[in-house]
């Protein structure tokens, strides 16, 4: 029998109280999880796995959700933080995102996370047209492209879920 962990448990109970844990919403995405993997490759590798967890993370929740993303694996995992370090292995440069980041939250005077293919705008209210267009002009005028198909200028709430911020995908 294995050894009952209290600071793994507590976590999770505190979760639940919060009413940011579902354990049933947990174990059904874990299934579609284990399922999709099956279906590309049932010997997949723990490397192909973390590479394809951090590919969602970066492309669809974005930076700003690493932090809280780690801290619950970490504790699902019951992992110590010194085992890793506060930054999980990542330098400063590294969290903090492309060399235009702190020249455009300062700009636009916005909460904004910033990495190597998508600006998070984070506000709950929708981006005034003009403005939005600045915005694409300014990532433009560094030197990348914008995906105006990908990017969203409005803010949108899913109850239960995640906020969806107003964001602009790009590539060099």
């Amino acid at each position: 029998m294995s050894q009952f962990n209290v600071h793994k448990w507590k976590n999770s109970q505190l979760l639940k109280e919060a009413g940011l844990l579902n354990e049933n919403q947990v174990s059904q995405v874990a299934k579609a999880i284990d399922n999709a993997i099956s279906s590309v490759d049932d010997s997949l590798s723990y490397k192909v796995l973390a590479s394809a967890v951090a590919k969602i993370l970066k492309d669809e929740y974005g930076s700003h959700n690493f932090g809280p993303f780690m801290e619950t694996l970490k504790s699902e995992l019951s992992i110590e933080e010194a085992q890793y370090g506060s930054s999980y292995g990542y330098t400063d440069d590294e969290l903090r995102g492309t060399d235009f980041s702190d020249e455009f939250k300062e700009k636009f005077d916005v909460k904004a996370f910033v990495d190597d293919n998508k600006v998070e705008i984070i506000q709950r209210s929708d981006i005034d047209d003009n403005v939005f267009e600045e915005m694409i002009k300014f990532i433009e005028d560094k030197g990348y492209t914008v995906d105006r198909k990908q990017s969203e200028k409005t803010y949108d709430y899913d109850p239960g879920e995640r906020d969806f911020y107003p964001r602009i995908k790009f590539s060099k």
